[in-house]
């Protein structure tokens, strides 16, 4: 073919898609030229109705679809989370490309930082269920209760329905939101205008183990023709097969509660080296709470135990404290005085009661509890990693702009970030004798190595972690020896069955 057309929606985020797709074609079809078509949907026309009050088939996407059937264009891109979970035939969803960031993000005013009740647009059901129980933990406000109010219309327009508002926030999707940062001003010119808003606001990265994304959300969906055999030979050779199976089991998986953008429940496949996680949590259609989170390992019995289990450590989270910590004044000094950097904080505890961590910084927990502790400090949260190592979830686009810190003890391991130790380990003088355990859950490497100091023969016990640091840093001393697992609570699980 001499030429492809590709019809989208109208809207800034949806011309961009567009080009994304177009960008992968030309990488392999350099010779193809490509027009680009727009055109309005129902869900595009109607901007009052709450989309969870609207059918459910393809209020964003059905016209697109008779585009293609009609002939006047050959392919279309959708965001394809806006896709029915049940597909009309005449056409097919037949390839992706490289998904973006599948979560969710909070943009909030800065100046309703104290309020006790606040107010955040979202239409979708699924965010209000889960983002209700979510944020009254993770903002630093010590709010009393959230209100949802519904909004439409394109993330340019929330964005400035927000700040003509007296509301104090939006959720929006992420992988939106970093296409639109991320695109040339000089395309749009409203994009300059939105930039310049985004950027007086306070923002925060939802994390998928409380607020799992919309089945496909960050996806691109290209949808062709059934009967143009030739468009399907040359889409086929852009599809990114992982993003393709891990969305199509996110909405198989919602299907089964029966629908699509009315429900009140997120489903996400994440990616990691390991395998993959996959989250399930909402409400269901007959009041039911779903909260699953499980670990698919690429390896089979990659974190399957050996039996049987005579003994175990720890018996509860609370067994392991192998160490007394001591403040570093130092290093309490310095974080202080961070400033436009990003700070990278393994555990609450790090910060006492002497730091006062500027706003100008960003902040990145290891995990949500973790999240939650410095939230009741009040300090705001950009993100987490979610317990999938630092790695995991620390957006790209963040980490190349800024110095990045790690807050941690004397001894961590920096993984090319500055380490700011504002506290180092002393072990205890009445640790307990691990030589009888055939089995060991360790929630960090230096209190692995003070017990392999101590018992030299537990080296040759089975070792699982979780899945992040703690697992790299194991696995490079015991290469292919350490199990890994979601967490302590899904080991200890497997342990019980074990024994």
């Amino acid at each position: 073919m001499k030429s492809l057309t590709i019809v989208s929606r109208k809207s800034v985020l949806a011309q961009l898609q567009s080009f994304e797709v177009a960008e992968a074609i030309k990488e392999n079809f350099s010779d193809i030229e490509i027009n680009f078509l727009t055109k309005e949907t129902t869900g595009d026309i109607d901007l009052t109705t709450p989309l969870h009050k609207m059918p459910e088939m393809g209020v964003f996407t059905s016209d697109i679809r008779e585009t293609l059937l009609s002939g006047k264009a050959d392919i279309a891109v959708h965001s394809w989370k806006d896709l029915p979970v049940e597909l009309e035939s005449g056409t097919e969803i037949i390839a992706t490309i490289p998904r973006a960031d599948l979560r969710d993000v909070l943009v909030f005013k800065p100046t309703s930082l104290n309020k006790k009740n606040i107010k955040i647009f979202t239409s979708s059901p699924r965010r209000k269920e889960n983002l209700n129980k979510f944020l009254l933990k993770a903002l630093p406000c010590g709010i009393s209760s959230i209100d949802f109010e519904d909004i439409r219309g394109n993330i340019l327009t929330r964005l400035q329905k927000l700040l003509d508002s007296n509301l104090d926030g939006l959720v929006i999707a992420k992988a939106a939101l970093d296409r639109l940062l991320g695109a040339d001003e000089n395309s749009f010119t409203e994009l300059k205008k939105f930039k310049k808003n985004i950027n007086g606001l306070n923002w925060m990265v939802v994390p998928s183990s409380k607020n799992p994304c919309a089945p496909g959300q960050g996806a691109l969906a290209i949808e062709v023709n059934s009967k143009n055999s030739k468009v399907k030979k040359i889409i086929n050779k852009i599809n990114d097969l992982n993003t393709f199976e891990n969305v199509n089991f996110e909405r198989e998986s919602l299907k089964k509660y029966g629908g699509g953008c009315h429900q009140k429940i997120g489903i996400s496949v994440e990616n990691i080296n390991l395998g993959k996680v996959i989250t399930e949590k909402g409400l269901t259609p007959d009041g039911d709470d779903i909260n699953h989170r499980y670990f698919l390992p690429h390896k089979e019995n990659l974190n399957t135990l050996t039996s049987p289990v005579s003994n175990f450590y720890p018996k509860t989270k609370k067994n392991f404290n192998l160490f007394d910590r001591e403040p570093l004044k130092e290093g309490v000094d310095n974080l202080n005085k961070i400033r436009n950097s990003g700070l990278y904080i393994s555990r609450a505890s790090t910060i006492t009661d002497e730091i006062s961590i500027d706003s100008s910084n960003i902040v990145w927990t290891s995990g949500v509890v973790n999240w939650f502790k410095l939230a009741k400090k009040g300090v705001w949260v950009n993100g987490t990693s979610d317990n999938l190592g630092e790695k995991q979830s620390l957006p790209e686009s963040i980490n190349s702009k800024l110095q990045w810190f790690l807050v941690a003890h004397s001894k961590s391991r920096q993984d090319g970030k500055n380490l700011i130790a504002t506290y180092e380990l002393k072990a205890k003088s009445n640790i307990e004798d691990f030589s009888k355990n055939s089995h060991f859950f360790w929630m960090s490497f230096s209190s692995y190595k003070l017990a392999v100091k101590l018992y030299p023969t537990i080296k040759d016990a089975e070792h699982s972690c979780g899945l992040g640091k703690t697992f790299d840093e194991l696995n490079e001393i015991n290469p292919g020896k350490i199990k890994p697992f979601l967490n302590y609570e899904d080991w200890l699980e497997k342990v019980k069955k074990a024994k």
